[in-house]
This record gives structure tokens, sequence and C-alpha cells, in this order.
């Protein structure tokens, strides 16, 4: 039985594979930079990262230091290509590094307002260069120098990961096949592939056979879901399913439901449309919500298909006779930092112009959207502004002729039925139902506060836990809330999703992620869909019509019997009542890609922790096979004698620096062992009786007994290895790199 071990030689054919693997991967990037000129500098930087590392390893230095050796290299040539200021035009200096930090904040502008896909500007050369040649520092050392390539598809599979997420398409099916292709290299190239056993043993066949299943699963799990799911795109279109399109991952883009738990974190305001023409402030509406369901809150229903929306006039909405009295307007909307398939609408549209192709309006929800996915582009709207008033609202009457969905109240439970019906019990009309209902929102005397998050739950009903205790919340709440209990008393609502009117920038409006909202709107027979905004705003915001202006008193419903309905406590140290401005309704946006200065710095300290990581790795791979090693050996079972024999080598080498010559006998190994080590006696005996195991184990016919007096490899182990623990006690630095994991070119030298 003889040891095989890769030749030195071989670490400049695995160093290549993870170079070629990192490179390869990055290839996924092409979906979301518009142009090549990242490419370069990338290559320069994982060509680098795998130069120093090579001769790092050939020269034998401290694999710590190859590590740290190759971040320095890294640093330098970030200096060398995007700054002005570094000492001798390539060392980096406090000014250097001033000017590599702001172009990272840059990058995170970019990264978080950008609608990919982005043109590669030094900025985001800078980002790709750092983050990439990490990369290819952490695959070479794990799949170099550590010896285990299989690990290292974790690091390469989060790096398609990110562009995956960021493309507004699929990315190309070529840069799954580079990936795959290049994880393959990897794992055929890299790692000691060190066989212990004869050439018939499982160890010895996974070398071979073991290589090419891992890399042909690989291939066939990214081609199957190349094939079977939308990998790097934005979601489901719209009418592709009840539940609608998720927010956009290219722009700013809204959630297509109204949740009735959650918390809305705070950004800083990203414009996201310049509107001008528009003749009063109104909302801006982006989709409206059919179906409430009491688990999951408001969600889209069918879309039809519509009709086109370029043509002119369009269609009027459903149920909508006539158009009330109220301005006319062309408005010109361009959206700046928005990308989504619904395209955002003023009032009930006329005409709407610009956008591009295949846009459909559906007269059903008031809503224009494609279902091909396409650039914004600015736009303009002919708008009708109707606003009826509160007699004709009253007046109107007589059966709703629009989709019965939009009347559907199943599901909400008796106690909100009767809540509804005690506001409203004064009410003789619809109008004064809604109106009612709005103010018993908007008026503090009932308790309702506006708030970033809801309360905590303490019932297994989201929307009773709002309406009779906790009391707060943001849009999102008051939206939903209204609209159940408008259903709940026989008025069909919905709940609209979009933007506030934003502010006033010279001649133009300006609406940001600030200004995202939602609210509520109630058919009336003729006159259609009316606005209706339960969220008790402070701050001017809001853009109510004359016909809920100026508000009656607040209606305060009477307690139910045996029910004590009071306001929810306000104590002294709960937040201010004036909310922040916006009301968002996206989701809350991760602190990594928030901008600024603070984000670089994250970056650039992510980079010594991960030194940190690295240091710490070899001592957790020597402890992992430790461990896993002496598990067989105390079970007795198959192997013991092989993982005790390998512990006792791998001991013998942390210690001295060396294996002894492995090109003999096990016997012949364990003599040399012995001697080198100075055993005492009855430490030898001990290594003899696993030497004898271990010949029993490899080459006695089954069911043959090992001769008796032979201690069994769980006793003989422990006293060989508590001889060798006393004979040569080991330093720090050998405890936290122990020899034994580094490549085999370190391993078999000598210390002198």
């Amino acid at each position: 039985m003889s040891t095989r071990v890769r030749p030195a030689g071989t670490t400049a054919v695995a160093t290549t594979a993870a170079a070629v693997s990192s490179l390869a991967v990055s290839t996924g990037f092409t979906g979301i930079v518009s142009d090549a000129r990242w490419v370069l500098p990338v290559a320069l930087a994982v060509a680098v990262v795998a130069g120093v590392g090579l001769l790092g390893r050939t020269l034998r230095w401290w694999p710590p230091l190859v590590g740290l050796a190759q971040l320095c290299a890294l640093v330098v040539l970030l200096s060398a290509l995007f700054t002005g200021q570094a000492v001798l035009g390539f060392l980096p200096g406090p000014a250097a590094f001033g000017e590599l930090s702001g172009l990272l904040g840059q990058a995170m502008q970019v990264a978080r307002e950008g609608v990919p896909p982005v043109p590669a500007e030094p900025p985001l050369q800078v980002l790709l260069c750092l983050g990439l040649g990490v990369v290819a520092l952490l695959v070479d050392v794990i799949a170099v120098a550590a010896g285990v390539p299989a690990v290292a598809g974790l690091v390469l599979l989060c790096v398609v990961a990110i562009p995956a997420s960021l493309a507004p398409n699929m990315l190309p099916w070529w840069t799954f096949a580079a990936g795959a292709a290049g994880f393959a290299l990897l794992l055929a190239c890299a790692g000691s592939h060190r066989q212990t056993a004869s050439a018939s043993s499982p160890l010895a066949r996974f070398d071979h056979r073991g290589v090419v299943l891992v890399a042909a699963a690989g291939v066939l799990a990214v081609l199957s879901g190349v094939v079977f799911t939308g990998v790097g795109t934005e979601g489901r279109l719209p009418g592709g399913a009840s539940t609608g399109y998720g927010s956009a991952n290219g722009g700013i883009g809204l959630r297509p439901f109204t949740s009735l738990r959650g918390q809305l974190d705070r950004d800083d305001p990203v414009d996201l449309f310049r509107v001008s023409g528009l003749p009063q402030p109104t909302y801006l509406r982006a989709m409206t919500l059919q179906h409430f369901d009491p688990g999951r809150g408001w969600e889209l229903g069918k879309l039809t298909s519509g009709v086109d929306a370029g043509q002119h006039p369009l269609p009027l909405p459903d149920g909508t006779e006539t158009l009330a009295a109220g301005p006319s307007a062309t408005v010109r909307i361009d959206p700046v930092g928005y990308r989504d398939p619904w395209l955002p609408i003023f009032g009930v549209p006329r005409g709407v112009t610009g956008m591009g192709l295949q846009w459909n309006y559906d007269p059903t929800s008031g809503v224009v959207f494609t279902q091909v996915r396409q650039e914004s582009r600015p736009y303009v709207e002919d708008v009708a502004l109707p606003s009826p008033s509160p007699q004709q609202l009253r007046a109107a009457s007589g059966p709703a002729s629009v989709d019965p969905a939009y009347s559907d109240a199943s599901g909400v439970s008796p106690r909100i039925a009767d809540l509804a019906r005690r506001i409203t019990a004064d009410a003789p009309t619809d109008f004064d139902k809604a109106a009612a209902l709005q103010r018993f929102f908007t008026d503090r005397s009932n308790g309702f506060r506006y708030d970033l998050s809801t309360a905590p739950s303490t019932s297994g009903n989201a929307l009773e836990d709002f309406l009779f205790r906790g009391k707060r919340g943001f849009c999102e709440q008051y939206a939903s809330s209204m609209g159940v209990l408008l259903r709940s008393v026989g008025v069909p609502a919905r709940v609209a999703v979009g933007f506030t009117p934003g502010h006033r920038d010279g001649d133009e409006r300006v609406i940001t992620t600030n200004d995202a909202h939602a609210w509520v709107e109630a058919f009336f027979p003729r006159y259609g869909w009316v606005t209706f905004d339960p969220t008790p705003l402070t701050d001017g915001r809001t853009a109510l019509p004359e016909y809920l202006s100026p508000p009656a008193p607040a209606p305060s419903p009477t307690p139910a019997p045996g029910e004590s309905q009071q306001p929810s406590p306000e104590p002294s140290t709960a937040p201010s009542q004036t909310p922040a401005p916006g009301d968002a309704a996206q989701p809350p946006v991760p602190e990594a890609d928030r901008p600024g200065g603070s984000g670089a710095w994250i970056a650039v300290g992510a980079v010594p922790l991960a030194v940190l990581a690295l240091g710490a790795a070899p001592l957790g791979l020597r402890e992992f096979r430790r461990r896993r090693r002496l598990a067989v050996v105390r079970s007795g079972a198959a192997g013991a004698a092989s993982a005790a024999w390998d512990e006792l080598l791998d001991e013998h080498t942390d210690r001295s620096g060396h294996r002894p010559d492995a090109s003999g006998t096990v016997r012949s190994t364990a003599t040399a062992l012995v001697e080198s080590a100075e055993l005492p006696e009855d430490a030898a005996r001990s290594v003899d009786d696993l030497v004898t195991a271990v010949e029993h184990e490899w080459y006695a016919p089954a069911g043959h007994s090992v001769a008796t007096g032979i201690a069994a490899p769980a006793e003989a182990l422990p006293r060989a290895l508590a001889a060798l623990r006393d004979g040569a006690p080991l330093p720090w630095r050998h405890r936290l790199v122990p020899r034994s994991v580094l490549p085999a070119a370190r391993r078999d030298r000598p210390e002198s």
C-alpha cells in the first residue's frame, strides 16, 4: 500500500483553475453593466491575486502571510489604476485611500439608485475590482491552499447570485455555462487529492468519479435553474397570476399588496418622477388592489387584456357614465428613477403617449401596464381630474355596475363588520358612510396615530389588532382597514397604490420614494371611483378633493355591549405624532445598499474581517479532521484503524513540520516516526499495535481476526498521541496554523 501526494508543481495548475473559475462566474455581471470597460481591470485584479498566491506558495511563505500579500497587492493595483494621488504612482497613501473611499461611496449610490444595465464608470469599476478580487482571494485560499475546492463553490455561487438578483432580464445563458465550466475545472484541478487507501477503495474512486459526478450535477442544476425558473427577472408580469407583480430590482417598484403588519424603514429619498403641467395636486396611481385575504392583506385581481394605451380617447373606467366637472390637462411625466411594468397615471386618463409600444390600459382596474420588459421613458398623459360635489355623490344610487369582487367582504370577522355598522349608523348614503369612515381614522380623538411600525400582534387577526388595540401604523394599515370597512357596509372599494403629489420645484413637481403611498377608492354609480385617504398625515402631503373639505366632526361609534373601546395610550416616550416625510409602501432597503461614505467604509472594513476569517480557516479545518477521525476510532467501525493512522501522521506533522517518507510500507513509516519523535518504549508499543491493526484492516482476508494481545485503535491511539505531545509541545503559531493542513510542498520540507 502506498500513499500518493500531489506533486508541488501542480499548485500552478490549481492556482490557474481558481483564477479561471473566478473570472468565469464574473461574466454574470454583463447582465447588469452596459459596457465592457470593467472586464480588463477585473481580469488584472484576479491575475494579480493569483500570481501573488502562486509566488508565496512557491517560496513557501507562511500561509496567512500569502493571503495578506494578495490583499496588499490588490490594494496597490486599485491605487495604480484608479487614483491620481498614489505615492510613486502606485503605492497607496492617505490621499489615495481617501480617493478610493470616495469612489466606493459613489459606487454604492449607483448600486442603490441605478437602473441596470448601468455604465461601467470608474466608481463601479473600483467596486467590481475590489469585490471580485476578494472573491478570487477566497477561492484561491479555500481551493488551493486548503485543498477543499468543493467549499469554494459556495463563494462562486454567491457571486452568480448578485447579478442574477439585480438584472432586469434573465442573465445570458452563456454566463451560467461559463460559471458551471469554471467550477468543474476547479474541482478537477484543485485540492491535494491525497489517497491513503488502495486504488480500489471508495476514496480512490471518488478522485476520478466524484469530480465528474459533482461537476455534472452542478452543470445540470444551473441549467435547470435557467430553464425552469426566472433567475434574474423582475418578477411576474401583470396578468400572470392573481398575486401579481413584485418589486422591481432594476429601479424602485412597489409591492402589489398592502400588508397589515410590518415595519417601514426610512431611507434618504430618491427622485422617481418629475412632473410638469399638473393643474392641481393629486395622487399618482400605479396599481389598484381588488382582492382582500384576511391572512395576507390586499392583492391584485386578474387583469383584463385591456386596450392599447396609445389610443385616444381611452374608454372611461368601468361603471363611469359621466365625468363630473373638473380640470383637464396634458401632463408630462419623466420617470427619472422608476422602472416597473405599471405606468403611474393621474386621475382619469384620456390618452397616454410616448412610453413606447405594447402598453395596455385596463378600464376595470384603472391601470396602465405592459407585459414586455422595456426601458422607462418620459410619457405624456391627457388627463381629466373630475371632482363631483358631495350632493352629486349623495344622489348617486342604483346597482354597482362593476365586478362583484369589489364588494366581496368574505372572511371579515363579525366584530369588524359590527364596528363598520356602528361607525356609519347615522350615515344615510354611501358617500356619508365613506366620509364617516375616513373621519374615524383621521380624528385624533379616536386614538389612531401615524407611526412607522405597527403595534405588536396580540391575536391571530392583524386587522383586529390594528382597529381595536394597536391603532398605529402607516398608509398600508389605514388604507387596508378602510377598504375592508367600506365593503362591510356594502360600498364597493379597492386599495390604490402609488404616490402623493410630491413637492414643487419651480414649474415642476418632484415625486420621490418618500411619496410612495396607499389610499382607498370607493365606487359610486355613474361617477365611478372616488378617492378617500384615511391616513392621518399632518405634513400637508395629502391631496383630498373638495368633496371632503372641510371635514365634519368625527363620529365615535357606540361601544358594543360588554365592549369598552378606548383610544390607545400614548406614553410620553412614544414617537412624535408628526409623521416623518413620506409614507413609502416599498419594502425596507437593506443597510448594505444605502449610499454615502459609510457604505464605502463598511465595504473597506469587511476586508480585514475576511482576512481574519481566512487566518482561522487552517485551525478550523484541522479541528474538523481531528474530530471526524476520533469519532470513527471511538466507534470501532470499519476504517477505525486507517482513521487512527491518519490522525497519528497529522499530529506528527504538526509537531515536526514534515511527514515520514511515505514511499515505504506502513511499518517502515511507523519505525521512522518513532525514531524521529524519540518516543518512549510504551508509546512505541502503542504505535506498533496501531500498525498491526492497520495492516489487518488493509490486507487481512474477510473474517480473519486480529491476534490476541494487540490493543485496539481506540486504546493505542491516545497513548501514542500523548507521547507525541509530551515530547514536542506546539508553539502558538503552529497551533493557529497546523502544518498538516498546508500544501504538500510545505509539508514535505523538513525544518532546518
